[in-house]
């Protein structure tokens, strides 16, 4: 039952025709407006590497480009604010943190020598979604597939870089003076989501960042004494698997459950049918005031001279059938327990219920409509 809806925005819209009931469903399968999220993950690459930018200068120690560089897995965290403007688009700023990325190659001059770097990361983008449940609403189910792209900006840290550099006979270990660059970014990738309740979300997604460039300073400290050097760069491309939490604000307005209008009167002695209906919320079983009401117009029409009555619950396509049953059963026990405290009695009540089965207004399986959330009441 727990599928994301869409906020129709002011109040609920009553459908004429299964057309039109399709259509809007479709549109209305998540909450529009403003959401926030929080992230959580892991980011790794292969792919980094240490370039001297004057190998050739007297000042350069490293010589040239690291081969066979390597990057460390490092945790990745974050979150953003944005918003769903329809079924197929989103946007969101996010602000992630790689707190400690090492990264470590072996200098082509030197290949027994370990070059290391410890990055940070601050990277702060505007990213854009097509999920494709706006296409196919019920393709996936409740699952919410969805493609991603983003440019923004990465603040690189190189400030904790520590090198063993081959200097003759010998090998000197020390670090560079640090410095810190924020550089163009962009990222591409794919994920699902998954709703945990109409508002809150559980997301998968791989992202792939291109960080730009991290540079080291102009000086090399070793065994307390410190000599100018050529700047070292690096660049940084990074594969990121984040997990996450995104929470819509937006919501359906319930609609107001109004009592079907009566039915004309009978042209010969044969008694009219009389139907009345008793909507309910979204996975609920209980009465609203609305609901209250016409149990309480039921019971008097019974009163009037009815000599039995008929109460059959149902519920909307969303959620399984074994759910939706018990969920009928539910919202037809509250419906005849009211007419009993009304003073119907219990002998003269007739009840079933059907799930998923007769929908008032017909939709795809798997859609929320607020019509087929009901209880008729005949007699």
């Amino acid at each position: 039952m727990k599928t994301i809806h869409g906020a129709l925005i002011g109040g609920a819209f009553l459908l004429a025709t299964a057309s039109t009931s399709f259509a809007q469903s479709a549109m209305s399968w998540v909450p529009y407006g403003v959401y926030v999220r929080g992230d959580l993950g892991a980011a790794f690459g292969t792919d980094a590497k240490f370039k001297d930018t004057a190998p050739t200068s007297p000042s350069s120690f490293l010589g040239t480009t690291t081969l066979n560089s390597t990057v460390d897995t490092s945790v990745i965290f974050g979150g953003g604010i944005g918003y769903r403007f329809n079924p197929m688009f989103r946007s969101d700023f996010t602000l992630d943190y790689i707190p400690s990325h090492n990264v470590k190659g072996h200098d082509s001059l030197a290949p027994t020598v370990t070059n290391s770097g410890n990055v940070s990361s601050l990277v702060g983008m505007l990213n854009g979604y097509l999920d494709l449940n706006g296409f196919a609403p019920t393709l996936f189910g409740p699952f919410q597939p969805y493609l991603q792209a983003g440019v923004g900006f990465a603040n690189n840290d190189l400030s904790r870089t520590n090198i063993s550099l081959a200097a003759g006979p010998f090998v000197a270990a020390g670090s560079y003076s640090g410095n810190t660059d924020t550089d163009f970014a962009w990222g591409a990738g794919a994920g699902v989501g998954y709703p945990v309740t109409p508002n809150l979300t559980l997301d998968l997604g791989y992202k792939y960042l291109d960080l730009g460039e991290m540079r080291s300073g102009t000086s090399f400290t070793a065994a307390g004494f410190t000599v100018p050097v050529t700047q070292i760069k690096a660049d940084l491309h990074v594969h990121t698997v984040m997990i996450g939490l995104r929470w819509a604000f937006g919501a359906p307005a319930a609609p107001t459950p109004v009592a079907a209008p009566p039915a004309p009167p009978p042209a010969a002695a044969v008694p009219a049918q009389q139907m009345f209906i008793v909507f309910f919320e979204f996975d609920k079983s209980a009465l609203t005031a609305d609901g209250r009401k016409v149990v309480d117009a039921a019971a008097a029409a019974f009163k009037s001279g009815k000599s039995g009555i008929a109460i059959s619950g149902y519920t909307d396509l969303a959620g399984t059938q074994q759910y939706n049953l018990a969920l009928s059963k539910r919202r037809a026990d509250t419906v005849k327990a009211a007419l009993v405290r009304d003073g119907v009695p219990v002998s003269a009540i007739d009840e079933s219920w059907h799930g998923k089965e007769n929908p008032r207004v017909p939709t795809a399986d798997g859609v929320r409509e607020p019509q087929n959330r009901r209880v008729e009441i005949t007699m």
